[in-house]
């Protein structure tokens, strides 16, 4: 493909979309955001009783290493690599379909992202910049990575390639540093045992916390998921 097809700058405008699908895909993106909170903040009562669930729920580097050894090795990377997988689609759509209006939006509630798309949500034009969508979508599969491949007519395939290799190799690189250090989990797992309400309660706290401190500063993915509507306006 060509530096024009995977240019983000947009041509003649599009046809508006049904409303329903900017609805469709922000059903299973808000689903996983609150799945998250909920995970952060109950992960002292979840980590040793359902390791299993805390990961369907939110399975970010710390909970796949705390709960590696507590599960077989098709659960760890069945439920691990779908849980993983399973927001990046509706977010390559979402890039897909609103191009430059998609990358300004990430870039309202995620400030560093600028960095790499231009204020105007039109820096990856530059190839240079563009360039680095590969590197990423491999070491760094995540939801704005996933949309900005899709805004910049990256082939699905590609992206699904990189997307799924990158994050079997998140899961394998968790599950072998979990085998080092198996002892010192399992200490981990008993004072978190031990203290659990206590923790519980801390969790809870900082998951608040960080709630109000998003909404004070207008970024993070919760500010952000509250004004995926605007994608929809003519401004």
């Amino acid at each position: 493909m060509d530096d024009a097809a995977l240019s983000p700058t947009p041509g003649p405008a599009a046809p508006p979309r049904p409303r329903w699908q900017l609805i469709a895909v922000m059903i299973p993106i808000a689903a996983v955001l609150v799945a998250g909170y909920f995970a952060g903040a109950g992960w002292p009562k979840m980590f040793n009783t359902h390791p299993l669930l805390l990961i369907a729920l939110s399975p970010i580097n710390r909970f796949l290493l705390l709960t590696t050894n507590h599960l077989s090795w098709y659960s760890y990377y069945g439920v691990g690599l779908a849980r993983h997988l399973f927001p990046d689609p509706f977010f390559y759509l979402i890039g897909s379909w609103y191009g430059v209006r998609a990358i300004k939006w990430i870039g309202e509630s995620s400030p560093a992202i600028t960095k790499l798309t231009g204020e105007d949500g039109t820096g990856l034009s530059d190839p240079a910049h563009r360039k680095l969508l590969y590197p990423l979508a491999f070491f760094v599969p995540n939801n704005w990575v996933s949309l900005l491949c899709g805004a910049t007519d990256i082939p699905f395939r590609t992206f699904a390639a990189l997307n799924i290799g990158g994050t079997m190799l998140r899961l394998l690189l968790c599950r072998w540093i979990g085998s080092l250090f198996e002892d010192q989990i399992k200490d981990i797992a008993t004072w978190v045992g031990r203290y659990s309400t206590q923790i519980t309660i801390a969790s809870v706290v900082v998951v608040l916390l960080g709630i109000a401190i998003q909404f004070r500063r207008g970024t993070g993915q919760l500010v952000g998921l509250t004004h995926l509507d605007e994608l929809d306006s003519d401004d």
